[in-house]
């Protein structure tokens, strides 16, 4: 009588996880499929210029080849920040185009590790920085101005 119950009991537990298994699946079967990619642009001196993002929308089963996948775009702003000479012996200068006011801005050098090192207020369009004293080696560069914040990858020789 035991034995009838322990099995009775197991094959509730199965068939109600078969029948969980299927509404998921039957769920997703309706579901779009999306993929999202991101390709930046960069100028020679490798300071990036801009971001596209693309949201690849497939609905239920393959595209055929006559189909084209919705694809959503955005890029950044015209602001374009560009930063130099990189790789840098001491003197790097920062110019920052495309911004009218400067709120709350700010330069900030971090370590590879991500501790803050050194941080210029006040900053606007043209900027110098002396890294000079900093011994040779990659940093991470943030700028940041009216609330948005772009990171670089600094080499000092």
């Amino acid at each position: 009588m035991k034995k009838d119950k322990r099995i009775s009991k197991r094959i509730s537990k199965r068939v109600a996880l078969i029948f969980l298994l299927s509404v998921v699946l039957s769920m997703w079967a309706g579901l779009d499929i999306c993929a999202q990619r991101i390709k930046y642009t960069y100028d020679n001196a490798g300071n990036r210029l801009t971001r596209q993002k693309e949201i690849v929308v497939q609905t239920r089963g393959a595209l055929s080849d006559e189909e084209e996948p919705s694809v959503y775009e955005e890029e950044l702003s015209e602001t374009k920040v560009t930063i130099y000479p990189n790789p840098t012996r001491g003197m790097l200068k920062v110019d920052i185009s495309g911004v009218e006011k400067f709120e709350n801005a700010r330069i900030s050098l971090y370590d590879l590790t991500g501790k803050l090192l050194q941080q210029w207020a006040g900053i606007s369009q043209s900027n110098e920085i002396d890294l000079s004293e900093r011994t040779p080696g990659m940093y991470i560069m943030q700028v940041a101005y009216n609330g948005k914040i772009s990171s670089w990858k600094i080499i000092k020789e």
